[in-house]
């Protein structure tokens, strides 16, 4: 095991995380003698978005939906996209207070 101190593993922050993953526990030494460890918490061993579940659209193609969002960009896109499959889109509620223009100071 390594012993870094702050000032070092700031610099070589890089190399302290190989170190890390490699040996599998890194120290640094502050200043006023506290003493941290750096462990490598888990391997990615899967996608990011492995857990992400995706909705069921039917009767929409890729090309309709990306021709919606270069016409009427994200949110009106969505909206366009539902109204032609007949779902009703909920409009958001406009904030007390805001108005489209910077106010001036």
């Amino acid at each position: 095991m390594k012993l870094y101190t702050y000032s070092t593993a700031r610099q070589r922050l890089a190399e302290v995380l190989e170190e890390a993953s490699r040996e599998g526990e890194v120290q640094i030494r502050r200043q006023d003698g506290r003493v941290y460890a750096v462990t490598l918490v888990t391997e990615s061993a899967q996608s990011p978005f492995a857990n992400v579940i995706g909705r069921s659209v039917t009767g929409v193609t890729s090309k309709d939906l990306l021709r919606a969002v270069r016409e009427e960009g994200w949110t009106r896109g969505a909206r366009t996209l539902r109204s032609a499959q007949g779902g009703r889109v909920p409009r958001r509620k406009k904030r007390a207070g805001r108005t489209k223009h910077a106010s001036t100071r």
